[in-house]
């Protein structure tokens, strides 16, 4: 009876045991998920947070920092190294140290053969020295050239510095530029972009041209936020809508405007620059043809007297640049900016200030025209060859893309005509096509095709740009222009 009693009392104090097993692996199981589920929401908390601190980093860029370069450290990064021949660098190769052998007993007693021990150290040691004498001699030889190639390398960088730096101090265009386009590549903003940044400089107004291709909206997140849906059990992003991502994004494109004429400024230590223009273009699509554009977004100008005046901490970053720097902005209903035309542009070849005075296209000489249509192409980036402006047979200029695949040479030829061009006109040039080893032909004119002429020319490798089309490449790529019939 007592051993049926302890055995009931073992299995029920095992079935507790088991029981409490049980209880206790269901509150760990418990835990577990409330902390799962707290990590969860936590993890949407923290994917949120990085977004606001990322958008508040883009609010920042008007404070982007700027690494500051001198002119002679400019100057001097340009500056071929010091190339040494290799075979001097090389150090001549010491004489090993000589081992006269001790004289034996015989050499020691008897005179004979001891005047022959001491010849032999006397000639053993002459050798040493002479070999000693020739290799100091060799060395002395090498550390002179080095030096002498040294002072003259140091020579012509003194010089070239001191050239450039009087070129700089005398407002030459193109050193003024190139300088001004390294300032502009050193600010470091809290996004990474492709840099594509050109710069014109007029010596008589002082006034510096930026054309600076702008970031993208990529830069901005698409989404605003991260929430932690229980049901589902997932992360969810909440978008950020059309409208205030444009807005962050345009603030962004402000800032950068304004940061690159703050770190011109700063960095103006000759007094080189009395005005800035600030052109920003982004790279997008025509949606009407599919073709690729550049259309400008941002043209502003202040003169350094005027932007010296104003406490970015305290702006309305658009109303400074639309009121006090005759900004040229155009923003839809969306926030998004549209196309503008910019106050003038710049000569990317030249370093130069391109004028925003408008010319009519018929009332140029025709040898003027051929030289704008070489330009054009110049600043489309193809290489141009100018033929004569008589007797050239037929080619007014030749294009050469360097292209790989795509590249090739191409005849032009240019026709400043009121009338519509005609058969007759680009059989001619066919001809001339036919007969040149280029690989296409672009017939240029200030006036239109027939539906026959577009026909002939796309049968036999010829493009057109007519009047319209010409006019709008020029305005697109620098040279502002109109057709008008008087």
């Amino acid at each position: 009876m007592a051993k049926k009693g302890a055995a009931n009392f073992t299995k029920q104090v095992t079935r507790e045991l088991i029981k409490e097993q049980k209880r206790k692996q269901k509150e760990l199981e418990k835990q577990q998920k409330e902390q799962y589920i707290n990590n969860r929401y936590k993890e949407a908390e923290i994917r949120t947070n990085n977004i606001d601190i990322y958008i508040n980093k883009l609010n920042n860029t008007i404070n982007s920092s700027c690494k500051e370069i001198s002119i002679e450290a400019f100057i001097e990064k340009d500056l071929q190294e010091l190339n040494i021949p290799e075979e001097l660098l090389i150090p001549c190769i010491k004489p090993a140290e000589i081992n006269v052998r001790k004289a034996n007993i015989i050499e020691k007693i008897f005179k004979n053969p001891k005047q022959k021990y001491n010849l032999y150290v006397k000639e053993t040691k002459d050798k040493y020295q002479k070999e000693y004498e020739l290799y100091e001699e060799n060395e002395a030889k090498r550390k002179s050239e080095i030096e002498s190639l040294t002072k003259a390398h140091q020579f012509q960088i003194n010089e070239a510095i001191n050239t450039k730096k009087e070129l700089y101090k005398n407002r030459d265009a193109t050193i003024i530029s190139t300088y001004k386009e390294e300032v502009l590549n050193q600010i470091e903003h809290p996004f990474e972009f492709r840099k594509c940044i050109n710069t014109g400089y007029c010596k008589d107004s002082k006034k510096l041209v930026i054309d600076y291709l702008l970031p993208d909206i990529q830069i901005i997140p698409k989404e605003r936020r991260y929430e932690y849906k229980k049901i589902k059990d997932e992360i969810k992003s909440i978008a950020m809508n059309d409208k205030d991502r444009n807005s962050i994004y345009n603030q962004v494109v402000f800032s950068i405007a304004l940061n690159s004429m703050k770190n011109i400024f700063k960095q103006d230590v000759h007094n080189n620059i009395d005005t800035i223009i600030f052109n920003g273009y982004i790279k997008d699509i025509d949606l009407s043809t599919g073709q690729d554009i550049s259309p400008y977004i941002i043209s502003a100008m202040v003169d350094k007297t005027v932007f010296n005046s104003i406490d970015m901490s305290r702006i309305d970053k658009l109303k400074c640049l639309k009121e006090t720097m005759q900004g040229r902005i155009d923003i839809s209903s969306s926030l998004s900016l549209k196309e503008i035309t910019p106050i003038c542009k710049c000569d990317y070849l030249n370093k130069s200030v391109v004028s925003n005075e408008s010319i009519n296209l018929l009332e140029v000489d025709p040898f003027v025209l051929e030289d704008l249509v070489a330009t054009l192409f110049r600043n489309m980036g193809y290489d141009v060859i100018e033929t004569n402006k008589t007797n050239d047979g037929g080619i007014d200029c030749i294009l050469n893309n360097t292209d790989p695949i795509m590249g090739g040479k191409v005849i032009g030829q240019v026709k400043r005509y009121k009338n519509n061009i005609d058969i007759p006109k680009l059989r001619e040039f066919e001809s001339v096509l036919r007969n040149s080893d280029a690989m296409k032909g672009i017939f240029i004119s200030t006036s239109n095709f027939s539906t026959q002429c577009e026909k002939f020319a796309a049968d036999n490798n010829i493009s057109l740009i007519n009047g319209s089309l010409l006019v709008e490449y020029f305005n697109q790529y620098g040279i502002s222009s109109y057709i008008l019939h008087k």
